[in-house]
């Protein structure tokens, strides 16, 4: 008995043994995945207090506690999805890779194959834009919500996402800038008003390239008890570099070399933009309190005349066209990234050559 490839349980099997995607940001900052039965997600946001234990006297009541000091709101979970359309002239040509002749395969075969190949694309597509969201987090507080008939930003009002860009900069020529002294009272910040102490520091390129200047010129190199950075760094994968580890303050240092296209800010331009944007660093707890949210997808069946529902990371569809014969496909996720702890991390222009 033959399958249909296109029913939603053969494409949910699909997308399931899809390979996973290298996003740094999303897989270092944003491992907590919720799938929600909802469209819309209540967040709350937390900004607690150092309080001590009051003195009291034997003879009195004990005194009442102050609550810890959060925020709630409630954000919709942006829709992202990728469609495709597949004509009956399709499926009789050859793959790339296929051979010529003798391939073997057939129109169901080549079918499946156009299926798991498409399948792939799609959640490529929407693993950059997740990662794109995750760097609109984390470097801005807030994610453009743009696209064909929706224009508005999520906004999570975070203070820590105004970037500090230095007077000093470290690729100034005449740079008095010490990096090391910045690192530390950037990560005493983080500690003191997000409770969060810093493991992480991820650098632009040109960023890391002004550091390495000026700890050579402040001849931080030569005093190992400060410093600690391999003179050789280590590809961890195809856009991320591991470049060491500082003893004080005790952060690895990571170069994330990797772009994507805007096609929005602009309307109408294409732009090339980094991940970490030029010029800029960030000090980062990986143990911060972060959420991938992700909200129900609903689908229409034109053959029951029913709605089914998906609660997960992602979810396929398709359907067919008469004339011209053609068949569409879908992969759609809603993906939300919210960060709760309040000033944990912290943004710096370190570089003017942005």
């Amino acid at each position: 008995m033959a399958i249909d490839v296109f029913t939603p349980e053969v494409m949910d099997a699909v997308v399931r043994v899809l390979p996973p995607q290298d996003a740094f940001l999303k897989n270092m900052f944003f491992k907590n995945v919720k799938p929600e039965p909802t469209e819309k997600i209540r967040v709350d946001f937390y900004k607690g207090k150092r309080r001590v234990a009051p003195f009291v006297s034997p003879r009195n009541a004990a005194k009442a506690s102050e609550k810890i000091s959060y925020t709630s709101d409630e954000f919709i979970t942006p829709m992202v999805k990728v469609k495709d359309v597949t004509n009956i002239e399709d499926i009789m040509k050859r793959l790339p890779g296929e051979l010529l002749m003798s391939s073997g395969m057939n129109p169901d075969d080549r079918a499946i194959q156009m299926l798991t190949m498409a399948m792939q694309d799609f959640d490529e597509q929407i693993t950059r834009r997740e990662e794109v969201m995750c760097r609109q987090i984390l470097f801005e507080g807030k994610i453009d919500v743009i696209g064909e008939d929706v224009d508005y930003t999520i906004d999570l009002g975070f203070t820590n996402t105004d970037t500090l860009t230095l007077t000093d900069m470290w690729d100034d020529e005449a740079s008095v800038a010490d990096p090391i002294e910045d690192l530390k009272a950037w990560a005493t910040e983080c500690m003191q008003k997000g409770y969060r102490k810093p493991n992480v520091c991820i650098m632009e390129r040109s960023a890391y390239a002004a550091f390495v200047k000026r700890c050579k010129a402040l001849n931080y190199f030569n005093q190992w008890n400060y410093l600690d950075i391999s003179i050789e760094p280590s590809m961890k994968s195809e856009n991320v570099t591991y470049c060491g580890r500082l003893r004080d303050p005790d952060l690895e240092i990571y170069i994330y070399d990797e772009w994507y296209l805007d096609d929005w800010t602009t309307p109408g331009t294409i732009v090339e933009a980094p991940m970490v944007p030029k010029g800029k660093i960030m000090l980062a707890s990986t143990n911060m309190k972060t959420s991938l949210y992700y909200g129900v997808m609903t689908f229409a069946d034109i053959i029951t005349k029913t709605f089914r529902s998906v609660i997960g990371t992602r979810a396929a569809d398709s359907w067919v066209q008469k004339e011209p014969a053609a068949r569409f496909l879908t992969l759609n996720s809603r993906p939300l990234p919210i960060a709760h702890e309040i000033d944990s991390w912290f943004v710096a222009q370190v570089s003017k050559n942005a």
